[in-house]
């Protein structure tokens, strides 16, 4: 057998798991309890985008996708605006998640030429976790302009969230 030929050596496959450890406040050194309400205060969570073709099957180049909150006066207050690599995705992108909440909602929308805009309400952000979402883009029909047609899709509240209100 020749190992030098790379058909013989099979990659290392490495999994990550996620391994919760729990602590009380008195295990807990005293000068960490003081920055206990500077962290809580500062948590994120993160999401990433991959934009894809209707079926999935190939990525799309050059989306925009924007993360933005909506104020009271119905403005968008936008939080990122990046545009998706050859593999159709954009980097992680971290949000903050207020202090005492389970998740924060954001809004999102894809953009591309020669597909349909896609909006997504009230998607949740968790902290310390990485969402992933995975957008398929849905083309144009020929001779179409698209407008500002496209589709709208709203995040309903879970069940969990609503019972505590």
């Amino acid at each position: 057998m020749n190992l030098n030929n790379n058909k013989y050596i099979k990659p290392y496959m490495a999994r990550n798991m996620m391994i919760k450890k729990t602590e009380t406040t008195a295990e807990r050194p005293a000068n960490n309890r003081a920055n206990e309400t500077e962290l809580s205060e500062n948590e994120t969570g993160y999401i990433t985008v991959g934009v894809h073709t209707a079926s999935g099957a190939l990525p799309v180049p050059d989306a925009v996708v924007t993360v933005f909150t909506t104020d009271d006066n119905g403005e968008e207050n936008i939080l990122y605006h990046l545009v998706t690599d050859e593999s159709g995705m954009v980097p992680k992108m971290e949000l903050p998640v207020k202090s005492g909440q389970q998740s924060e909602t954001y809004n999102l929308r894809v953009q591309a030429i020669g597909y349909y805009t896609i909006n997504v309400m009230d998607l949740r952000v968790f902290p310390n976790i990485t969402t992933n979402y995975t957008i398929n883009l849905i083309p144009v029909k020929y001779g179409e302009t698209p407008g500002e047609s496209g589709q709208t899709f709203v995040i309903p509240p879970a069940a969990a969230e609503t019972s505590n209100r």
